[in-house]
């Protein structure tokens, strides 16, 4: 972040967002394809790992992790719902 924060930020880590969530839907859709499983089920997978890692971890205090646990659910919500479409071109007949 730049020492006065401003509109080139906020669009940064909207960008970051928006990668982290293509690139999950990404992951998750290719472990399901080799785990022979659902990307949703992929996605819940990624998610109860990444969530619970924010707790493994000292660095942060008890407010700053129950924020990004708020933004991970938001985040991984969101992801859940690209994976239920990209599963219904995933189904095999």
């Amino acid at each position: 972040m730049s020492s006065g924060w401003d509109r080139d930020d906020l669009a940064r880590l909207l960008a970051l967002e928006h990668a982290f969530c293509a690139l999950t839907l990404i992951s998750a859709s290719n472990f399901a394809y080799l785990a022979e499983t659902t990307p949703s089920a992929a996605v819940k997978q990624f998610r109860e790992a990444i969530e619970g890692s924010v707790y493994d971890t000292g660095q942060a205090s008890k407010e700053t992790k129950a924020a990004m646990k708020h933004h991970l659910k938001r985040m991984f919500d969101h992801i859940a719902e690209m994976a239920k479409h990209a599963g219904q071109g995933t189904q095999k007949s």
